[in-house]
């Protein structure tokens, strides 16, 4: 990891901007949408619900926007418009899905617990339960993850992949998501790294 120099820098505002305008449109769009349509998937399994609610893991799971940083300290330019172009495909994609399978999360959002843990409160402001499948929390994460692990060390690898690992496992236990929802992001994300190789990329930058 290394300090950004100050193309790198205005290049990562720039993507983050365009893609913060894309993530937006595209999930806010479909939340809204869906929360006006009557009839909604449920997919999960009734066992799923018992699953406990661990507040703590809030702090984890709000992590991600850290998580979205690292690429600033460890990507060049090339790579960097490649995670730009990995991850809009990621949020275009889902966005369809969303629209073409609108669901609604089994589990009930606790009162007691977004008074406990006002982060909660922000949540189920801004975020209404649907846009469960795929996981856009996991989708992305393991786009950067993979666009990372190329570019570091092996003890940093270890760091990021413990790091995404629990970012996964937090969608859960704040009850965000179901496990199909983890399925799905995961499946995403594989697909847009294969869609979108560093090879294809590098060729267009170098024509």
């Amino acid at each position: 990891m290394r300090l950004p120099s100050r193309e790198i820098l205005f290049l990562y505002l720039g993507l983050s901007l365009l893609l913060d305008i894309l993530f937006i449109v595209v999930y806010g769009g479909s939340n809204w949408l869906t929360s006006h349509r009557a009839e909604h998937f449920n997919l999960y399994s009734s066992w799923e619900l018992d699953i406990p609610l661990i507040p703590a893991m809030i702090f984890p799971y709000l992590s991600i926007s850290l998580f979205f940083l690292l690429p600033l300290f460890v990507l060049q330019r090339t790579k960097m418009l490649l995670l730009a172009r990995r991850m809009a495909g990621a949020i275009v994609i889902a966005g369809a899905i969303f629209n073409l399978v609108p669901t609604e999360l089994g589990f009930q959002r606790s009162l007691e617990t977004s008074a406990a843990y006002p982060q909660f409160q922000l949540i189920y402001l801004l975020d209404q339960p649907h846009n469960l499948f795929p996981s856009l929390h996991v989708a992305l994460s393991s786009v950067v993850l993979a666009t990372l692990l190329a570019c570091v060390s092996t003890w940093l690898r270890v760091v990021f992949l413990s790091w995404w690992l629990l970012l996964c496992l937090s969608v859960i236990l704040v009850h965000q998501h179901h496990l199909i929802d983890i399925a799905g992001g995961l499946i995403l994300a594989w697909l847009v790294c294969q869609l979108l190789s560093y090879s294809e990329l590098s060729e267009l930058v170098t024509d």
